[in-house]
């Protein structure tokens, strides 16, 4: 029997990391600054959360609102990871592709090795994060307050990023960075600054994503399971519109959360089947909206002022 609780609490913790991930690649490449390193921030948000999240575990008389510290501390720390995408990109202008490959491999080594050396004092006694919050009794035993406070707050990020990015003058200025940098520049605005701008919040977005992982798995092995690489796909498949992307993530997590659960097998689909579902629609998805989306057009591009 299919606990509603345990598949809606599925749902919206995938849809809160991938639009997350999502939202991670989008402020990057928005300042035409390719960032395929979402996954190894990821790794890193993941590591440092559980790292400040540790000392929470054990005092059972905190609430929810303490997890927000942690959070914070994990984004900011993320962002070390993110200035060295941005100088590799930004100051000696290397290859976008190269320089977040390069934090991938950084960030799952260091992840897994740092992990294996933590794991038993941070995860001490099997200590879950959900384990303090309150549980919605009505939809059964597996779905968690947190969780629905979560994706709500990613939802408000993305809308809040929506309206800034279209309606103000310092987002249309955003945009306008990676589409034609030499004319922001000729209007005397610093294309630079807003090009650090951009990485560091993608990797603060990146930092949130990897934390909200470790916050729902419980447990982290040194890795996200190709999340961000999903996001990343996610952020393509919209067309970088942030509506789209978050129609897309929301949809993916639907899927996922299908195939997490046994309604797929009850159907008669095979459980190996089942589990790629997700990943066959995203593969599908991406094919056909391919030639229908366009990239920032100066997306990895170096900014070379003396082109102007």
């Amino acid at each position: 029997m299919l606990d509603i609780g345990i598949l809606s609490n599925y749902f919206f913790m995938f849809a809160a990391i991938l639009l997350a991930g999502a939202l991670s690649g989008y402020l990057s490449e928005r300042v035409g600054i390719v960032n395929i390193g979402i996954d190894g921030m990821m790794c890193i948000g993941a590591l440092f959360f559980a790292i400040y999240s540790s000392p929470v575990l054990g005092m059972s008389n905190l609430g929810f609102g303490m997890i927000v510290i942690p959070l914070i501390l994990t984004m900011i720390s993320t962002m070390l990871v993110g200035a060295m995408h941005a100088f590799a990109t930004i100051k000696l202008k290397a290859n976008h592709i190269i320089s977040g490959t390069a934090i991938n491999m950084i960030g799952l080594a260091l992840a897994t090795f740092l992990n294996t050396a933590l794991a038993n004092s941070l995860y001490d006694g099997g200590t879950k994060l959900e384990s303090g919050f309150p549980s919605f009794g009505f939809l059964g035993n597996g779905l968690y307050a947190s969780s629905i406070i979560m994706l709500a707050v990613i939802l408000i990020l993305a809308g809040v990023t929506f309206i800034f990015m279209r309606y103000t003058k310092i987002g249309l200025r955003y945009n306008a960075v990676g589409e034609n940098p030499n004319a922001v520049d000729a209007q005397g605005i610093s294309v630079i600054k807003y090009q650090w701008i951009g990485v560091l919040l993608s990797s603060a977005a990146a930092g949130l994503a990897g934390a909200l992982f470790l916050f729902n798995a419980q447990r982290f092995n040194g890795n996200t399971a190709g999340l961000g690489f999903l996001a990343l796909a996610i952020m393509v498949a919209g067309g970088w519109k942030i509506e789209w992307i978050s129609l897309i993530s929301i949809s993916f997590a639907l899927f996922t959360a299908l195939s997490q659960t046994n309604i797929l097998t009850n159907m008669g689909i095979p459980k190996e089947v089942a589990f790629s579902v997700p990943y066959i629609i995203t593969v599908a998805v991406l094919l056909a909206f391919s030639k229908r989306t366009m990239a920032p057009a100066h997306d990895g591009i170096p900014f070379d002022k003396t082109k102007r």
